[in-house]
């Protein structure tokens, strides 16, 4: 029993959400942007399982039939196929989805991450509402209900509409139904009033549109029509024209002969084949008839006047007053039965005659059908009075006759829309407007009108010879498909698909805000395990420097329990901070962290070299600390052993090589005697390599020196000009033996008085090292050109070369210790790889800066920035 209920819960869900959803189509296809019942059932089916499916298909079925019952009025056997066939369709590609999304999901939760929400939407959107597209729209195809033509496109937006109200619905079902509730309850503040509130706004929007949309049509229909109208009044008042021309006729002989009138009226049947028919009706009075009648014998006509009889048989007329008779009609054929008879025998038609001669005008009869059977539809008689005496008085004693126009609205209709070129974008109707009584005279045109027509049409009052009219046009499916542009469909369909894409973009973010808070969890229960397991104390302060918390190795190393340690002053453990907030505020003002080497005391009452490592951790207004001591005895230990051999190689091996290089110079002098060939050659060999190695003993024992700062600089007012001329001429020695020539460029902006701040040993130092490389590296015949400058208070040098230039990717080790962009270069070029490391240093502790810019094939320049003396 519930699962029946729950199935016709599901059924009326459907049903009521697709008749709303229906109300956004867009005519005349009716193709909905938007279809939110398959995304309700798909989500049933995922929730729920497939034991609701008959309620969609119930729902599907009713829904379709509702819509042939509203389109059509009544519901056929076809009908009831088509209906069946959609549900059908619908329900394939919703247990389809299910199908697939449950494989997929293999017992996972849905939307648990952005890869399972995206691979959802993907089936349950384009994927099974392609299925369901195909499906139903080639049920469409074989019921009639749409052409071959018209496959396509409905196909597209049966599509469309079917992906974007799954997209919208399917996320709603799970925030309404899905469970852990706590987690989706949520989900309706962050997720479903949004999507429901921009769902609203699009709604007012296409409203808006819309209107628009049916105003332009509305104006665009109602200009095609106006000159429809225009036509038909024209042609009406012709009609009178012509009546007006047969009282001029008879007003211009007082005997006009049946020939005559003849003659007289086929110009104006020819030229308006709107009129039916022309006739003279002559007014008698009865001592008039005998004679009347003579002179239709003589004509060969049967010499009565007629009436109409019991059962609408033409009877001899009785004797009366008056009669106003057909005694000429024009054309003869088909209007026989019109000739001789008494028109002024019927009421309607007499009150028309009297109303005619009263006002001296035309005036038409309500409409009656004729007395000739080839005319079933309601005509109008025309009549115009003929006066006997203009001067008279306007009366029906005075009426010599009425000349008469037989009009039938249906074939004036028929006449306008076979030369109107527009005529099959409307159809038209004509009304005879009487008090609160109407009459359709006629309609004409095509019955395929669209859907839009109690929206789009034009309706147009006008008077025709004392009697009012209604003039009716409405559009067809070709005129809306002509004027109809795809702006309303267009923002609606764009609209809701934004919508669904808001809707899936706030899932994302719920959904990664959860997993956040999982993870959350997950990392901080992790990060107190790795704490308490790192082998480095690690302490937490608070913004005046007592300790917070700390993890085992910190306890370890200070000999306390963290109940002991919470609340102490580190001062006490580590005496170099010994204000700790001020220490620490200093030790951060640059903004990041700081590591430094210090003592700690440690458990047993030692003083343990430790690396200090604070940063901060900003809590609303308070600043907190995180405090790392790794021990570094070791590390120590191993400096000092390091420092131990360099001041050997210092001692011991730096004054050997100064003694090997000054005999074997003295040997290639000649002091010892002349050596032969080979062995001055060898002996050449020899002093290179020691002056090489001599030269890399002194690059250590700077970089040593520096390392532990122990470099001593005299930072004096070097003069800049006087200075580099005399650094250039010691070069050009080593360059020439290059073939290298070397060039001093000076600005003007360098005087002669142009000082800068620096060590003289440092900068010839700096010097030396650069133009050394630019030489090495550059083409034989080319120059190394050295530059001046001064910018602001600072003297730029640049030292730039023609060579092969330096790749990129070594600009970030290019001042690094034993650095050379090519491994090749060490025995190529005779280099140690620590010269830029050693300018680089002694730039910086003479307060200057050193940067270069390099391009393959073209060369490097470098720039050395020192500050000038005041």
């Amino acid at each position: 029993m519930k699962l029946v209920v729950h199935s016709l819960l599901l059924a009326l869900a459907y049903i009521v959400i697709g008749r709303l959803a229906l109300l956004l189509a867009i005519p005349p296809g009716f193709a909905t942007a938007l279809f939110p019942p398959i995304g309700i059932a798909l989500g049933a089916l995922l929730l729920f399982g497939y034991r609701l499916l008959p309620g969609v298909l119930l729902g599907s079925f009713v829904l379709n039939l509702s819509i042939s019952y509203s389109s059509g009025g009544e519901v056929s056997q076809a009908a009831f196929a088509t209906a069946l066939g959609i549900a059908l369709g619908s329900c394939a590609a919703i247990a389809l989805a299910k199908f697939a999304i449950t494989r997929y999901l293999k017992g996972r939760s849905a939307f648990a991450s952005d890869r399972d929400t995206a691979v959802i939407f993907a089936l349950a959107g384009p994927f099974a509402c392609a299925v369901s597209a195909t499906l139903c729209s080639w049920v469409l195809l074989k019921g009639g209900v749409i052409g071959a033509p018209d496959y396509p496109y409905t196909w597209w937006t049966w599509w469309l509409g079917d992906s974007i109200g799954m997209l919208l619905a399917l996320p709603l079902m799970y925030i309404l139904f899905a469970e852990p509730r706590e987690l989706w309850r949520e989900r309706w503040l962050s997720v479903g009033i949004p999507m429901l509130v921009a769902c609203g706004l699009m709604v007012l929007i296409f409203l808006r549109i819309n209107r628009a949309e049916l105003e332009k049509i509305d104006q665009a229909f109602a200009q095609q029509s106006m000159p429809f109208s225009a036509n038909l009044q024209a042609r009406l008042k012709a009609q009178i024209g012509v009546l007006r021309s047969i009282d001029g006729l008879f007003r211009a002989s007082s005997h006009v002969a049946y020939s005559d009138f003849v003659n007289f009226t086929g110009n104006a049947l020819s030229d308006n084949p709107e009129i039916h028919a022309l006739s003279w009706n002559t007014y008698i009075r009865h001592s008039e008839r005998v004679q009347a009648e003579q002179a239709l014998l003589q004509r060969g006509l049967p010499g009565v006047i007629t009436e109409r009889g019991e059962g609408a048989s033409l009877v001899t007329a009785p004797r009366r007053d008056d009669y106003i008779f057909v005694n000429y009609i024009a054309p003869y054929t088909g209007n026989e039965k019109a000739q001789s008879f008494n028109v002024g025998s019927v009421a309607n038609r007499r009150e028309a005659l009297v109303r005619a001669a009263q006002s001296n005008t035309a005036r038409a009869t309500p409409p009656i059908y004729l007395v000739q059977d080839s005319i079933t539809r309601p005509a109008l008689l025309v009549f115009y009075p003929v006066y006997k005496d203009e001067s008279g008085p306007h009366s029906l004693d005075n009426v010599r006759g009425f000349a008469t126009s037989v009009v039938v609205m249906d074939q004036v209709l028929g006449q306008i829309l076979e030369d109107y070129p527009e005529h099959r974008g409307f159809s038209v109707a004509l009304d005879y407007l009487d008090g609160d009584t109407d009459e359709v005279l006629a309609e004409r045109g095509e019955r395929n009108l669209s859907r839009l027509s109690p929206f789009v049409s034009f309706t147009q009052t006008f008077e025709f010879a004392g009697r009012q009219f209604r003039l009716r046009l409405q559009p067809t499916q070709l005129f809306i498909a002509q004027h109809q542009s795809l702006l309303t469909w267009t923002v609606l369909a764009g609209g809701f698909l934004f919508c669904a894409l808001l809707g899936g973009f706030l899932l994302s973010l719920s959904i990664r805000s959860e997993l956040v808070r999982q993870l959350v969890r997950e990392r901080t229960a992790e990060l107190s395990s790795i704490l308490n397991s790192a082998t480095d104390a690690i302490l937490t302060l608070d913004g005046e420097g007592r300790i917070r918390r700390c993890n085992h190795a910190a306890t370890a190393l200070l000999g306390q329990s963290q109940t002991q340690l919470e609340g102490q002053a580190i001062n006490r453990w580590l005496p170099a901070l010994s204000d700790a907030a001020q220490d620490l505020e200093q030790s951060l003002a640059s903004g990041g962290n700081r590591i430094f080497d210090t003592f700690v005391a440690s458990a047993n009452g030692d003083w343990l070299a430790v690396e200090l490592s604070v940063s901060t951790v900003e809590f609303g207004r308070y600043h907190n600390y995180v405090l790392m001591l790794h021990d570094i005895s070791e590390r120590k230990k191993t400096e000092r052993m390091k420092s131990e051999f360099i001041s050997t190689v210092s001692h011991e091996l730096r004054t050997p090589l100064t003694s090997i290089g000054g005999a074997l110079k003295l040997m290639e002098a000649g002091v010892a005697g002349k050596l032969p060939e080979e062995a001055a050659r060898l002996t050449g060999i020899a002093r290179s390599n020691t002056e090489r190695l001599r030269v890399l003993v002194n690059d250590i024992l700077d970089v040593e020196k520096l390392d532990v700062d122990q470099m001593k600089f005299h930072i004096t007012s070097v003069p800049v000009r006087e200075h580099f001329e005399h650094i250039v001429q010691q070069n050009k020695a080593y360059a020439n033996g290059f073939d290298v020539e070397l060039v001093l460029d000076v600005d003007d902006s360098v005087d002669q008085a142009c000082c800068v701040l620096a060590d003289r040993d440092r900068l010839n130092q700096i010097m030396t090292n650069l133009l050394s490389n630019a030489v090495k590296y550059s083409p034989a015949h080319s120059q190394v050109k050295v530059r001046l400058e001064v910018q602001g208070r600072q003297l730029v040098i640049s030292v730039r070369d023609t060579g092969r230039g330096m790749p990129e990717y070594f600009r970030k080790h290019i001042f690094q210790r034993f650095s050379q962009a090519d491994s090749s270069d060490t025995r190529e070029k005779s280099g140690t790889g620590l010269g830029l490391y050693i300018t680089k240093m002694l730039t910086e502790k003479m307060s200057g800066q050193i940067d270069y810019t390099s391009e393959l094939g073209k060369g490097s320049e470098f720039f050395v920035r020192l500050p000038l003396s005041e």
